[in-house]
C-alpha cells in the first residue's frame, strides 16, 4: 500500500504540468518506482540470516550490530556498474577511517547465488582489497539472497547477459537497521563518496526515529527525482531545470494563490499601512 501510494503521489504531479507529463521515459518511470521501493526499507531491521564469506565462514548480520557497517549487492560477471561500487568503497576507505575516526566495516554480497561461490568472491574482492578483515565478499543461498535483496528492497532481474538491477549502496545503524540508501552512476562518484561518508557519521550519531528517517529521505528523494531525467547509459540522474520552473509554478498556483485569496483582506491591509507609512517617511525626509 505505501508504496503504491508513493508513487500514485508521482504520478500525480508529473501529469499535474502537462507539458512536461509528456516527457516523461518508461525508464525514468521504472527507475523511480524501483528508488521508492528500496527505500522504504530505511529504518527496517533485515533478518539474522547466515552467510559464506570469501573463506567460507558463516557469519550473521546480527554480528555487526553496535558497529557502523555498509552493504551492497553485486555478481561477480557484472562488466561494469556491480564494478562501480565497490570501487567507490574501496576508494573512500581512507577517508571514512580519516573522517569517522574508525574503520568501517563492509559487507559485499553476491545476489547471483547460482553462479557465485565463496571462492569465486574471494577472486572478486582481491581486485579491491588484500585484507578481509574489514571487509566480507559473501555469498548465499537461493533463499537467504532472495529473502535478504528482498528486505534491503534491492531490485534485480535475469536477463541473457547478465542481470538489470538497482545501483545502489546501503548503510546501517548501530541498532542493525537501514539508515541511508546511496545511488550511483557512472561519472558521479565524488557524490557518492561524499553522501557515503555523510551517511554514515548521521548513522553513527543521528538520534532520530527510523520514522523521521524515512519520511526525510523519501521527501528528499521523490523531489530530486520529480526535477530530474534518468541517463539509462550512465544510470544517473541529472537535474531538469524545466521540470523544476514547473513544479515550482503549480506549487504557487496549488498552495500560494488560494493562500492570498483566502487572506486577501488581510495582506490588502497590510499593503495599505505599509505604503501609507512609506509615503509619511518618504515626507519626513
Amino acid at each position: 500500500m505505501k508504496k503504491a501510494l508513493s508513487f500514485l503521489i508521482f504520478v500525480f504531479f508529473l501529469l499535474a504540468n502537462n507539458s512536461s507529463a509528456n516527457a516523461i521515459s518508461n525508464d525514468k518511470i521504472k527507475q523511480t518506482e524501483l528508488i521508492i521501493t528500496a527505500n522504504e526499507s530505511i529504518g527496517k531491521k533485515p533478518g539474522n540470516h547466515i552467510l559464506l564469506d570469501q573463506d567460507g565462514n558463516r557469519f550473521s548480520l546480527s554480528e555487526y550490530i553496535g558497529k557502523p557497517f555498509i552493504i551492497n549487492f553485486v555478481y561477480t560477471n557484472c562488466s561494469h556498474v556491480c564494478h562501480i561500487s565497490t570501487a567507490i568503497l574501496a576508494g573512500i576507505r581512507d577517508d571514512m577511517i580519516r573522517e569517522l575516526g574508525q574503520k568501517i566495516h563492509i559487507i559485499t554480497v553476491s545476489f547471483d547465488y547460482e553462479m557465485d561461490t565463496p571462492q569465486k568472491m574471494k577472486e572478486y574482492g582481491e581486485n579491491f582489497t588484500k585484507d578481509f578483515k574489514y571487509w566480507r565478499f559473501a555469498a548465499g543461498d537461493k533463499k537467504t539472497i532472495e529473502k535478504l535483496t528482498e528486505e534491503f528492497g534491492f531490485s534485480y532481474q535475469k536477463t541473457k547477459e547478465g542481470f538489470d538491477h538497482i545501483n545502489m549502496i546501503s548503510i546501517m545503524d548501530l541498532n542493525g537497521k537501514i539508515y541511508k540508501n546511496v545511488f550511483y552512476g557512472t561519472g558521479d562518484n565524488d557524490r557518492a563518496d561524499k553522501e557515503l561518508i555523510e551517511s554514515l557519521k548521521g548513522a553513527m550519531s543521528s538520534s532520530a526515529s527510523a520514522d523521521d528517517i524515512l519520511n526525510f529521505t523519501l521527501l528528499i528523494d521523490r523531489f530530486k527525482l520529480m526535477c530530474s531525467d534518468y541517463d539509462p547509459v550512465s544510470g544517473a540522474y541529472k537535474l531538469n531545470y524545466y521540470y523544476l520552473i514547473g513544479y515550482i509554478l503549480l506549487t504557487i498556483l496549488c498552495f500560494i494563490v488560494p493562500i492570498i485569496f483566502m487572506w486577501w483582506k488581510e495582506i490588502s491591509s497590510l499593503v495599505i499601512r505599509f505604503t501609507s507609512l512609506a509615503f509619511r517617511i518618504f515626507r519626513i525626509s
